[in-house]
């Protein structure tokens, strides 16, 4: 009784199908992983930063009754206290609370953040924030930024990817994920621009706004 297998070339034949439908599927599988990872960091963020601004809120009153100086100073006195903060290198240039040389979703070089002008943190799970005041030219209610890197120091470091902003007001909308307001804190951006930040070519400071209310990343 004669008994039959496969031939070398079979299986070389069959181990180079399987290659190649590997190398097609398995990194579009890795980045949708990856970037749910990220919008589950986003909600998470988003959480901590309105947990913060209840605290903020219940020992300060509301929003647009607190004294601005439009400093660091703000952050000190009404965030800082109900963040649960692992590392603080607070506003100097020490290094490690923050990503340098970050880039948008185009590539481009953004911001580096470990400056005098920029309060940085760490906090117990992992995150990592930067909370800058708006100069002169921002609009009355537009107060201060929140940066946050929802993966801590590791890559891509990418506004629009792992890198999210949100606008802290000094009116009712209190802390807001940037892309819901214009400036004026007053008139919703369209989605059309929110979506046209969000493409790979922009600067991604819309995406915080996009991901959350679709609860997904699809750019």
């Amino acid at each position: 009784m004669k008994k039959y297998g496969f031939t070398l070339a079979e299986v070389l034949l069959t181990l180079a199908i399987i290659g190649v439908v590997a190398a097609l599927t398995i990194p579009a599988v890795v980045t949708k992983v990856t970037k749910d990872q990220y919008v589950t960091g986003l909600k998470k963020a988003y959480n901590t930063l309105k947990a913060v601004e209840r605290e903020a809120i219940q020992e300060h009153g509301p929003m647009e009754s607190w004294t601005w100086v439009d400093t660091i100073t703000d952050f000190e006195k009404y965030f800082l206290p109900y963040f649960d903060v692992l590392k603080n290198c607070g506003a100097t240039t020490e290094k490690g609370c923050f990503a340098e040389g970050l880039t948008d979703l185009g590539g481009s070089y953004s911001s580096n953040f470990n400056s005098t002008y920029n309060y940085r943190i760490i906090t117990s799970d992992g995150m990592a924030w930067v909370y800058y005041e708006e100069d002169n030219t921002a609009p009355l209610y537009w107060r201060g930024t929140f940066h946050v890197d929802v993966n801590g120091l590791k890559g891509p470091n990418r506004i629009g990817r792992d890198i999210f902003l949100f606008t802290a007001y000094s009116s009712n909308l209190g802390i807001k994920p940037r892309g819901s307001y214009e400036d004026d804190g007053v008139t919703p951006i369209p989605t059309s621009d929110v979506d046209s930040s969000c493409s790979t070519s922009s600067d991604g400071h819309y995406c915080a706004a996009k991901v959350l209310a679709e609860g997904k990343m699809d750019y």
